[in-house]
């Protein structure tokens, strides 16, 4: 295993989150930032209970007040450079770009208010909003579309994740639950499944047929919950309601602890039940979870500490997914994972033939270590026009680190 230095790390005026490179120009990265505002007058920014990590930000009871922003960086060679930073009334807890289908610079985040909001990467003097903007008027400006009101002021909006073609949104609260909501049809969003504590990730797979909404929360349940698709939403509360599970399955048994990160790998094999998962419990687990039936566990390896995150480095095969019979032996995929106090890993996920069937196993090819806390924000840099490659020969990949109290953003290769 490579301990891999950074290349360029800078200090945040504030905690990062969450960060994502856009996919249409990928030397532009959005950073979201998460800062709770103590009522001592000699708080640090960000400073604040244990108990107000985004991993256990629900604990707190009092009313509190939280702030954040979202900064643009830009990643030239070497180095990387703020070019706007603009103040946001709520916390950052996740961000994603829209797919590149439908509104490529536009990115949703989720706030600390009980909201999605929608902003876009524009050209320059085309809104009033922005603070901090570079000289350089031929850089990208973030502006803000909307505010998506979908939940009280008093939830927070967890994570959420894009439909592949549909302009929904499938998102996790601090009360539990997992909701839908269509972007066009902004007035109601519907909840599918429902945890006994903090909802904490979640993902999207598809089906023959259908779709299926993989939930994690802090009650160590996975959720899987299969949808008719397509979704039919309107502004219409019976059409919302109409949006009923077909099947449902709930599993407490094989997590230790939160499960805090899901990746689905159909798009890498032709088997719609493997699925990557994260924990607190500092494992990472290869799952056969099926839409019906039990899921069992087919490997795992301790990687040190809470898998926050997971994030797929090899592309989708140009083809078709890869079959897993009779072949389909190797390196499966490979994996950047935000491992919390422990820092990023990058995990190769393999199969082989073994004497009883397939062995699948984890092999930990690189580590990067120099964050002194939680590490929940990474990616990598896109390459290919938008399209993510492996390492080949000798070329390297670019990654984006974060580190929540320290507040330190970190550019690195390997």
């Amino acid at each position: 295993m490579a301990t891999v230095p950074s290349t360029k790390s800078m200090i945040l005026d504030l905690p990062p989150s969450c960060v994502e490179f856009w996919p249409l120009n990928p030397q532009y990265a959005v950073i979201g930032t998460y800062n709770l505002q103590k009522e001592e007058a000699n708080a640090e920014p960000g400073e604040g209970p244990e108990a107000d990590e985004l991993s256990e930000v629900a604990e707190e009871k009092k009313s509190q007040h939280r702030n954040g922003s979202l900064i643009l960086v830009e990643v030239n060679g070497d180095e990387v450079n703020i070019i706007q930073t603009l103040a946001t009334p709520s916390a950052i807890l996740d961000l994603h770009f829209c797919p590149s289908h439908s509104l490529p610079s536009h990115f949703g985040v989720a706030t600390s208010t009980g909201s999605l909001v929608l902003y876009k990467l524009t050209s320059s003097n085309s809104s009033p909003i922005i603070s901090k903007l570079s000289s350089n008027s031929s850089k990208p400006q973030i502006a803000h579309v909307k505010t998506l009101q979908w939940f009280p002021s008093d939830l927070l909006v967890t994570a959420f994740s894009w439909h592949p073609t549909e302009p929904i949104a499938a998102m996790t609260l601090t009360d539990g639950s997992v909701m839908l909501g269509h972007t066009e049809h902004p007035l109601h969003a519907k909840q599918v499944a429902q945890h006994d504590l903090e909802a904490w990730t979640l993902a999207i797979r598809p089906e023959d047929s259908n779709v299926s909404i993989l939930s994690g929360g802090d009650d160590s349940a996975l959720i899987s919950t299969s949808l008719p698709s397509p979704l039919a939403f309107s502004d219409n509360e019976e059409d919302i309601a109409a949006l009923s599970p077909l099947s449902t399955w709930k599993n407490k048994k094989i997590h230790q602890a939160g499960v805090t990160a899901i990746l689905p790998l159909s798009n890498l094999v032709q088997d719609q039940n493997l699925i990557l998962t994260g924990s607190y419990d500092d494992h990472i687990r290869l799952l056969s979870a099926p839409f019906l039936g039990r899921p069992t566990v087919l490997a795992e390896a301790n990687l040190g500490g809470g898998v926050w995150r997971l994030k797929l480095l090899n592309p989708a095969p140009a083809t078709a997914p890869v079959s897993l019979d009779g072949e389909g032996y190797g390196v499966i995929a490979v994996v950047l994972a935000s491992c919390m106090h422990a820092g990023a890993r990058i995990v190769k996920l393999i199969r082989e033939k073994g004497e009883g069937g397939d062995a699948w196993g984890f092999e930990v090819v690189a580590c990067f270590e120099e964050h002194r806390s939680m590490n929940y924000g990474s990616d990598v840099q896109p390459v290919g026009n938008g399209k993510e490659v492996g390492r080949s020969g000798e070329e390297s990949r670019t990654f984006l680190t974060t580190s929540f109290y320290d507040r330190l953003c970190c550019l690195w290769r390997f």
